[in-house]
């Protein structure tokens, strides 16, 4: 029995030898002796060099770990600065027991005031790159395979793996994009987890702030923050989230004119988000994203919510976000007092490889409006996307939208008008346009349809093609004026308006929206069966308008109307300081009462009538464009009537006059005539007429002379010939002026002329015309075929 307790005394003091023996390696071991080697083993595997610029510490029980400070590894060559990481302080440990049970449990790692620099150059080479090709360098000559730990024989159990944790402390990453000129930094960075173990759930807080530099962009900085309760299964590559919180803040400095929101709060919510690596499936639950923002475009403050289920397999490529719903607040719209709630509901599925998606159950609602549909998109995959579907929008008051936005209304004609509008049609969304094709759009119970929209969105043109059917415009027009008997109305003033009306309009400035014009780009035609203006019906209207670069141009207005066929085009210059004017037409075959009272409340000429023009002005103000106003006209009137003014009455009371008598007034002025030419050439506002001709039954009219627009005042001289005593106008009466040439002259202010006749003139020229009818009478009594008709010709030259 000796043996054994001599054995016992030996294994004890064997026992007591190696705990001595570890105890002093563990004094006197200093693992700073050995940082060469492992810079050494660093810079072989990383091809970088790595400094310790600090003490290392080494512990054995009951903790396996090491400890260093001031650890720098090099950057890559060629750049800046000479260190890609920093840290100030690095900690890990293993506990040394459960070892020996074949567990490889890891204690917190420690790392504090990292600061990591990457960058990318102009030419797009990065400063990680070598690392992660020496990597996979690595990786590929082990086989391609991940380390395992796996017992040796295939018998024991293989080691298992736990960390109890990483503890990051005001981390610093900085971001240098040379390629984008943007710069991104992540300071203050703490990152705290709980025990990383397969398969067991742990908190997660990450805290940080970031500042982003872009060219020509404020300063970004705020901060973020992310909590939630993680799972992690390694060896199934399956992750579970809940609880997950994400909030993000970001502003820029006040009064920087950035064109970005000044203040912008981003706080997302996910119940549960399954993620399945390994099968390339995830599925996220209860998602919930709030987002305000003050100053946001043309908003001072702008909150908005998103709730969703979202439903992904990135091996085939799907998407699906079986319900979404979107709702926001926009405070602050330009002359809008009150906030206005925009919602929007719809089920999207895409599928990322093929490159399409579809939205169907499309709903978009803010008070008055509500639309539906479904869009089916394409080009997903290329970034040339292309939308397309059917678009409803319900009927609504745009009166109350109006009033919700803040805008006035004009006074209409009818309390009815501009009550009801809707609109459908199919969505055409690509890159280079956006348009509704099969248009139907109803104003008022009037109907529209065609297609419209943006059909080059690079240069912003509008572009419409719509026809209609019957459109009533009178509901739409301003109110009467009181005692305004309203234009067409045969019971108005007659005189082109009041002195007054006259006054202002002269000297009121045009208010045209020339920055508008100058930026609208436009190509618009609408045509309409009928159009009923005032009192009037335009037959088959078609109005064609097309704008660029600050030229407004009708290229076509034609019409059947006033009993005629109306052809004209014109156009709009605001390119310049003063803006300018031209119009060319043709009217056949119109009536001119009608006419002349629907565009210059003017209704003292009636008949019918062709006429042409072709003229250009400029101006800011009613008399300028008189002033400026050139070109030419024609004219070819017939078979009416020109009221206020009787040249048979003045034929009549001159000869009454030569007779000594007097003729009384009739009850009404007026003058009619067979037919009337002439032409007009117009120059600085000066309606110059050399050739008119004008006949009737009784009368023969010739005419030269000008009316002065800017002055308003005309000098105009007529020559009357009476060639019918028998018929018209009191022509049995003129006998003594039968064929003699009655001077007469139209001067003044062109609203109300004085018309006056040369009496002496006219009375040489009846007494030369009675003188010569007896002369000829007494030459045919006395000569009649013995020479009569030569005689007569000799007595012409002396003037008989």
């Amino acid at each position: 029995m000796k043996w054994i307790k001599r054995i016992g005394l030996l294994f004890v003091a064997i026992v007591l030898v190696a705990i001595l023996a570890i105890v002093a390696f563990a004094l006197t071991f200093d693992p700073n002796d050995y940082k060469p080697q492992i810079a050494a083993q660093v810079e072989k595997q990383t091809g970088r060099s790595i400094q310790f610029n600090g003490d290392l510490s080494v512990t054995i029980f009951p903790w396996l770990g090491a400890a260093t400070e001031d650890v720098v590894l090099a950057n890559a060559e060629g750049f800046e600065p000479e260190s890609m990481i920093e840290i100030k302080r690095l900690e890990a440990q293993a506990a040394l027991l459960p070892l020996l049970r074949g567990e490889f449990e890891i204690g917190t790692l420690l790392i504090e005031d990292a600061r990591i620099h990457l960058t990318r150059k102009e030419d797009g080479r990065n400063n990680w790159g070598d690392l992660v090709e020496r990597s996979a360098k690595s990786a590929k000559a082990s086989g391609g395979e991940p380390d395992t730990i796996e017992p040796q024989d295939g018998d024991g159990p293989a080691l298992t793996l736990s960390v109890g944790g990483v503890d990051i402390r005001n981390a610093t990453l900085h971001w240098r994009d040379e390629q984008a000129n943007q710069q991104l930094t992540i300071d203050g960075l703490d990152l705290k987890t709980g025990e990383l173990a397969d398969g067991a759930p742990t908190d997660i807080e990450l805290v940080s702030g970031f500042r982003l530099a872009m060219p020509d962009m404020p300063v970004l900085s705020g901060s973020v923050d992310l909590t939630t309760r993680a799972q992690l299964w390694l060896s199934r590559q399956d992750m579970l989230f809940e609880d997950l919180e994400l909030n993000l803040v970001a502003s820029h400095d006040q009064g920087v004119d950035a064109g970005l929101p000044e203040r912008i709060e981003a706080m997302l919510r996910v119940e549960k988000a399954d993620v399945r690596a390994g099968n390339s499936q995830a599925r996220l639950d209860g998602v919930v994203l709030d987002l305000n923002g003050k100053d946001v475009g043309p908003l001072t403050y702008l909150e908005s919510r998103l709730e969703t289920v979202l439903e992904a397999d990135w091996s085939t490529g799907r998407y699906e976000l079986p319900r979404l719903t979107f709702q926001a607040d926009l405070k602050g719209l330009p002359n809008v007092g009150e906030t206005v709630q925009v919602a929007a509901s719809a089920a999207l599925v895409a599928n990322l490889k093929a490159g399409t998606a579809t939205i169907n159950d499309l709903r978009l609602s803010s008070e008055p409006i509500e639309a539906t549909g479904r869009l089916d998109v394409s080009g997903l995959d290329s970034g040339e996307l292309v939308a397309a579907g059917p678009i409803k929008i319900a009927a609504f008051d745009p009166r109350e939208l109006a009033d919700r936005l803040g805008m006035t209304v004009p006074e209409m004609r009818s309390d009815d008008a501009l009550r009801e509008f809707a609109l459908t049609g199919q969505v055409d969304l690509a890159p280079s346009r956006a348009m509704f094709h099969d248009l139907r759009v109803t104003l008022d119970g009037q109907k529209l349809t065609g297609r419209a929209g943006i059909d080059d969105l690079e240069s912003g043109r509008l572009f419409a093609r719509l026809q209609g059917g019957d459109f009533d415009a009178n509901p739409y027009l301003a109110p009467k004026a009181a005692g305004d008997k309203g234009a067409g109305d045969p019971a108005g003033s007659g005189d082109g308006g009041s002195e007054q009306r006259r006054a202002a309009a002269k000297d009121a400035e045009i208010e045209l929206p020339v920055e508008m014009l100058r930026g609208l780009n436009l190509d618009a035609r609408l045509q309409l069966e009928s159009l009923r203006y005032e009192g009037y019906r335009l037959s088959s209207p078609v109005v064609h308008l097309t704008a660029a670069g600050g030229r407004l141009q009708l290229t076509e207005l034609t019409a059947n109307a006033f009993e005629g066929s109306i052809n004209a085009s014109g156009a709009l210059d605001v390119r310049g300081e003063v803006p300018s004017y031209a119009g060319k037409g043709r009217m056949q075959g119109v009536s001119l009462q009608p006419l002349l009272s629907a565009v210059m409340d003017e209704n003292r000429l009636l008949g019918k009538g062709d006429v042409a023009f072709d003229v250009t002005t400029q101006g800011k103000r009613a008399d300028q464009l008189k002033a400026g106003l050139d070109g030419n006209a024609d004219f070819a009137l017939r078979d009416g009537k020109v009221k206020g003014f009787d040249i048979g009455y003045l034929l009549r009371r001159a000869q009454a006059r030569l007779e000594g008598k007097t003729e009384p007034e009739p009850e009404e002025l007026s003058t009619d005539f067979t037919a009337i030419t002439g032409t007009a050439a117009i120059r600085n506002g000066v309606v110059r007429n050399d050739d008119l001709a004008g006949s009737s039954p009784l009368l023969r009219v010739a005419g030269e002379g000008q009316v002065d627009l800017p002055r308003e005042q005309i000098d105009y001289g007529l020559t009357v010939t009476v060639v019918n005593t028998a018929t018209g106008q009191g022509g049995k009466e003129l006998e003594r002026l039968k064929q003699v040439p009655v001077p007469i002259r139209i001067q003044g202010a062109l609203s109300n002329p004085s018309i006056s006749l040369d009496l002496e003139s006219l009375a040489r020229e009846a007494v030369k015309g009675e003188v010569k009818q007896r002369v000829e009478e007494e030459i045919d009594k006395r000569l009649k075929d013995k020479g009569g008709d030569a005689v007569k010709d000799m007595l012409k030259g002396f003037g008989l």
